[in-house]
Order: structure tokens, then sequence, then C-alpha cells
């Protein structure tokens, strides 16, 4: 580690997210009344990049913005988080992502995503990353960019024993051999069905989806879910791992501080139910604020928050 902290290279997608809170979310062809719009910094490879910096990694983050405004304010907001910007990318000709967002009163959401630049990420872009890779303690990828990019990440990792965390969204088909690298994978219950090739209809339990992947690509699986915490199979372990009280008003985002924290929690060396823990409270936390940077919070608070959690349960 340097200077104490995890170094975590981040992997993935920037986009702008532009949100719209509503009562209820509309139905084919329907027009529903909305509120409190709102134009924020979004993209899970972002928002994963800003979970690790503020929860006590030292974050590099590779991914590819456009030549317009919005990829100006992107490097400037990373660049304020602390976040390595050495690999953030400009593309010519291409718009900077663009992430669509409702959120219902409910707290739930649903996001139609422009993938823009993302999509332009190079082999080439992450070839220049290869000694960052190799340095890293760990290594983050999520499949909201070209995926020819997050394979040769996932290839330059294995090859320097760097560990890797796949987060498998948006769901995207990767072949197997890429996914037998990874060292730990972490869908949702949906993503994890979608990687078994299960209807999406399927109702399994989240044990059930973990142990089905482990067998499947031998690496360790962490399946989340929800407010009821997530599950945790490899060689040695099959557990479930509860998660913390929160009162939610905004979900958007918390699989990202999930992942996040994860990878600091591992990037430090803390044994997986104590990484999956942490990854717990700091998930919970974010779905108390609206919006997904501001709810992504910072070490000091989810430190004292488990502390507090660890005396309340004496």
């Amino acid at each position: 580690m340097d200077g104490g902290k995890a170094r975590i290279t981040v992997i993935g997608s920037y986009a702008v997210g532009m949100t719209i809170s509503c009562a209820r979310f509309p139905t084919e062809g329907e027009t529903v009344p909305g509120r409190n719009f709102n134009m924020l910094h979004g993209g899970k490879g972002s928002n994963q990049a800003i979970a690790v910096a503020r929860l006590g990694g030292a974050a590099v983050f590779g991914t590819a913005v456009g030549t317009d405004t919005f990829g100006d304010k992107a490097i400037a907001m990373l660049r304020d988080e602390g976040i390595g910007i050495d690999f953030v990318t400009r593309k010519s000709g291409h718009s900077t992502g663009v992430g669509l967002v409702m959120v219902s009163d409910k707290g739930s959401n649903e996001i139609v995503i422009d993938l823009g630049a993302n999509d332009a990420l190079s082999v080439a872009d992450i070839d220049a990353m290869r000694d960052t890779i190799a340095a890293s303690d760990l290594l983050l990828v999520q499949l909201e960019c070209n995926l020819d990019a997050v394979m040769r990440a996932v290839d330059l990792a294995a090859q320097s024993n760097v560990p890797i965390i796949l987060n498998p969204a948006p769901f995207r088909k990767l072949p197997d051999a890429t996914l037998s690298k990874v060292t730990y994978l972490t869908p949702n219950e949906t993503e994890a069905a979608a990687l078994l090739d299960l209807p999406q209809d399927s109702v399994v339990e989240g044990s059930v989806l973990a142990t089905r992947l482990f067998e499947r690509f031998g690496t360790t699986v962490v399946v989340t879910l929800g407010e009821k915490g997530a599950h945790v199979r490899s060689a040695n372990l099959d557990r479930a791992v509860s998660t913390y009280p929160a009162k939610c008003i905004d979900t958007t985002g918390s699989g990202d501080t999930f992942s996040g924290a994860l990878a600091v929690a591992l990037g430090e060396g803390k044994d997986l139910i104590t990484a999956v823990s942490f990854a717990n409270m700091a998930a919970s936390m974010s779905v108390e604020v609206e919006g997904v940077v501001e709810g992504i919070p910072h070490r000091a608070d989810v430190d004292a928050r488990l502390a507090q959690a660890s005396r309340s349960s004496k």
C-alpha cells in the first residue's frame, strides 16, 4: 500500500446523471409529473472511484470523456475528489456519457444511459495503464464501458497477480474465460441470474445463486441482496452477511458505494467477511441521502457507525 492507503485502480464509466423525482414511474406511453430536476456527476466507474477515495483508498481512474463541457467538469470534479486522473482520456468526436435517472417516492430508481465516449475507451488506453495496474493492490471494473477494454484490464491484472473485483453491472455477456480470471464477482440478484442464463422472472435464493456462480466460474462470489445484505461463497465460505438499518431515501448508487468500499477493505488486507460488512455499512449509509455522489460516505463516518453498531450489539 502507498502511504498506508490501498492502491485501487478503477476502470469504467463517467456519465452526467440527469435526475428527476416522481411519485411513480410512468407506464409505456404515459407522461407523469416530475420535480426536482438536477444534473449530477455519475457513471458506475466514477461513482466507484469516488467511493474508493472517500473511504480511504488511493484511487486511480481510467475512463474516457468527450471534449465537451461535461468532460471538463468531470475532470475538475475527479481532481477535487483526490482521484488520479492521468488516465482520463478525451475522445474527440464523442460526447461525454449521459444517464437519465428517475427516482420514485418509494426510493427506487430507473435509469437509461448513453455511454458516449465510454464506448471509445480502447485496449490501447488500457495498455497505457499496464504499470499502474501491476502496482495496484486491487483492480475494480464494471461493464459500463467498452468490453474489450474491460477484458484487457482483467488480463493485465491477472498477469501481474493483482486481485480483481468485477461488478457485472449493467449486465453484459462476457466470455467464461474472462470471468474465471476474476478474483471477486459481485452481482446483485438480477445480474447473478443473468450470469447463470436463468429466465428474468426466476426466483432463486441469493445463497443458491452464489453457490451456482462459484461452481461455474471457480471465483469468490459476493451476491448483493439490498436490504438483506449479501451472501458470500468461496472455497472456504458459504455465509450470509447482514447489512445495517437505514432510512431509505434514494437507492441510486448504493451498489457503487458497496463496490468501492469492498475494494478498499480488501485492498487494506481485511478478511472477506469484515470487508463485506464494511461495504454493507457504507452502502446502507448511502441510501439515506438523496443523490449518488452526495450519498457516498466518508471513511470516518463509516468507521463511527460501525463502532456504534458494535457497541449496540453488546
